[in-house]
């Protein structure tokens, strides 16, 4: 029963980290104009500086 319990645990993280990927995804690739090439890129904090950069520009502000 454990190892049942466990296992759709596992299963229902799995779902919800590739659900919530998929925003991610998608801010990348519409402010970046790439596509996140693998996990690492995506929770990457030098993907996310640029993102945030790019964004900034967009909106004519200032990096702080």
């Amino acid at each position: 029963m454990k190892s049942l319990v466990e296992l759709v645990f596992i299963l229902v993280t799995s779902l919800r980290a590739w659900v919530l990927g998929i925003p991610m995804r998608r801010r990348i690739r519409s402010t970046l104009g790439k596509r996140a090439a693998n996990e690492m890129e995506l929770t990457s904090l030098k993907t996310w500086i640029q993102v945030e950069e790019v964004e900034e520009r967009r909106r004519g502000g200032k990096l702080s």
